[in-house]
């Protein structure tokens, strides 16, 4: 699967839907090249599915006035469009995914820290031997 696909696929989380077909038509165009018309689909089958299957998505449909487009795309390039759907590139993104809303409200005031002793690891404490 061309890695433009991909990206296409990835930067379409937050795109209309318009926007998100007007996107992958434009990157499949550039990938398998224009769109076959049905009656040339028809005649080459076998081609359109062997393209298909070596990663190559194939776009159907005319410059018919309203009449919508088809993908051939083969089952393991479409799975690997969905993973990569939903994988997040960003920590942004994956908390937009979980639907992480930020603080919104005052300012957290946050007082002064203490001086403390430091903590000390049960390696680091002094033995009995040493101390007296």
């Amino acid at each position: 699967m061309d890695v433009r696909l991909f990206k296409q696929v990835r930067a379409a989380c937050n795109a209309s839907t318009e926007k998100v077909a007007d996107g992958l038509v434009g990157t499949i165009v550039e990938i398998g090249g224009d769109p076959l018309t049905v009656r040339k689909a028809k005649d080459r089958l076998s081609a359109v599915l062997q393209k298909a299957r070596n990663g190559v998505p194939q776009l159907v449909g005319g410059p018919k006035k309203g009449e919508e487009m088809a993908v051939v795309i083969s089952v393991r390039d479409l799975a690997e469009l969905v993973v990569a759907a939903r994988q997040q590139e960003t920590l942004g993104e994956a908390l937009d995914a979980i639907g992480f809303k930020p603080y919104r409200g005052a300012h957290i005031l946050v007082g002064q820290s203490r001086k403390r002793e430091r903590l000390k690891r049960s390696g680091d404490a002094p033995s009995a031997a040493t101390a007296n």
